[in-house]
């Protein structure tokens, strides 16, 4: 079995254009992405699945493999499940989609989210879910997500869930982007019809839960930033400045230069 990640990029943001190749301490983000992925545990190849020639180029340098895809594609899962159709990979492969605006995505996330399927075949789907704070609860830009009691997701929204502010009755999680599939059911996925909740919330994997497929959630105690604006991309780039793993290939790439 094969594990290997694909890391959905595109130009067309519509609130940070070009947001792939926003340089961070003077690397494009999808770059960090990539050298990150990179440093996961027991991982076969990390491949870049996008729909323009702006981003293989930029990437071509440091040898990354690219994937060209449909720019119609608006949801990430969807390009990299495009990209392994033009691959050769076994059904029970893992396939990790890491989104490409997480540039301090810690490798140890994607080995967590990655474990239960190493050790239950009858997971089809996993996503990586962290702690919200207050102000993550509120964003409309983070995703939250609630489980059941075997930790399988029951909905997903963009709205403070739980609701209730006076009494507590469950933990506040986010959505981390995360997300591995088994490569046969990455191209079921890609084939079922898009869905009441995906479309009004405008959150991928609600697809498969009103399909009926169950999504086991796994915690993350790794924090990260996802960058939507340029004030992220500011937040970003000051946390990298202290990060350890980019001290590691930072440094090195330096030292070429």
């Amino acid at each position: 079995m094969k594990v290997v990640i694909g890391i959905p990029a595109r130009m067309g943001s519509s609130r940070l254009p070009g947001k792939p190749l926003a340089k961070i301490l003077g690397m494009p983000m999808v770059e960090h992405v990539y050298r990150r992925c990179l440093l996961a545990k027991g991982i076969h190849e990390v491949f870049i699945a996008t729909c323009d020639q702006e981003i293989i180029d930029a990437v071509r340098p440091i040898g990354a493999k690219t994937y060209m895809t449909q720019k119609d594609i608006e949801r990430p899962g969807l390009r990299v499940a495009e990209a392994c159709r033009q691959q050769q990979l076994a059904d029970d492969d893992i396939v990790v989609v890491v989104q490409g605006d997480e540039p301090l995505v810690h490798p140890g996330m994607i080995d967590l989210a990655v474990q239960p399927m190493l050790e239950y075949p009858s997971i089809q789907v996993v996503t990586l879910v962290a702690d919200a704070n207050e102000t993550e609860w509120r964003d409309p830009n983070e995703v939250k997500v609630v489980m059941d009691l075997k930790e399988d997701v029951l909905f997903m929204t963009r709205s403070p869930l739980p609701s209730n502010e006076w009494k507590r009755v469950g933990p506040r999680l986010k959505q981390v982007a995360i997300m591995p599939f088994r490569k046969k059911f990455l191209l079921e996925f890609q084939t079922m019809s898009p869905t009441p909740y995906e479309n009004a919330e405008q959150i991928e994997l609600l697809r498969a839960v009103e399909h009926g497929v169950k999504i086991r959630a796994v915690k993350s105690p790794y924090q990260s930033v996802s960058v939507d604006t340029e004030s992220d991309r500011q937040e970003a780039e000051a946390a990298m400045m202290n990060d350890e793993f980019y001290l590691q290939y930072g440094q090195a790439l330096m030292r070429l230069k």
